[in-house]
């Protein structure tokens, strides 16, 4: 039989346990963070990288899988857009890292040129944006992803957002966008983007997903 899993929201008091998951299972395989070499050995820590992958967790519309010992198999980070909030500015520059620098640079440019508010209807004011999503190596091709980002969009739905975000940085997220029928509505080519990293095949494009409810 395989094993179980329930999935439950994240909060604040959740940020060291789903850090040490992320570091060992998404930020040293991420594509960008490879090509930059962000983190040089399995015991190397980016704070920046960090505090910006918990900072949304405050928002409490994150998700975990846990197994029947109570550890995080599966993580989803989600935060959430407001219309009138929107900031297009760049602050990557007010970052301390130089190499985390060129990370927030790239996601600063894909915001501003998607411009998903264009795209979406006027009477859209709150977006959940799936920002991380990572599983435990063990529990892939389990389905897990798939129930984790439903939970996300059933959450989306309950807090009254009208559409997900999904920004891709790798092939390996895009396809599970495509599987879960988002939508593309921006693309570009990191050889297109000044200063961006250059991933290896197939990691060639960054990529905006939304997802209208």
């Amino acid at each position: 039989m395989a094993p179980s899993f329930t999935l439950r929201k994240l909060t604040p008091k959740d940020k060291e346990a789903a850090i040490d998951f992320l570091r060992r299972f998404f930020f040293l395989d991420e594509p960008l963070n490879q090509t930059i070499n962000l983190l040089e050995t399995p015991e190397s820590r980016c704070y920046e990288l960090e505090d910006y992958a918990a900072s949304s967790l405050a928002d409490g519309v994150s998700v975990a899988a846990v197994d029947e010992n109570g550890d995080f198999v599966g993580i989803v980070i989600n935060g959430l857009s407001r219309r009138d909030e929107v900031d297009y500015t760049d602050k990557s520059a007010d970052c301390p890292d130089p190499k985390f620098r060129v990370i927030l640079k790239v996601l600063s440019d894909l915001d501003r040129q998607a411009r998903i508010w264009d795209k979406l209807p006027l009477s859209c004011h709150t977006v959940l944006e799936v920002r991380i999503a990572s599983t435990h190596s063990g529990w892939r091709g389990r389905g897990l992803m798939r129930a984790l980002c439903e939970e996300s969009e059933r959450i989306g739905k309950e807090i009254g957002a009208g559409a997900l975000r999904m920004d891709t940085t790798s092939a390996f997220s895009a396809a599970v966008a495509e599987r879960l029928k988002y939508k593309k509505v921006y693309d570009v080519l990191y050889s297109d983007m000044p200063d961006a990293p250059h991933p290896e095949p197939p990691h060639l494009e960054a990529r905006v997903y939304i997802k209208e409810f």
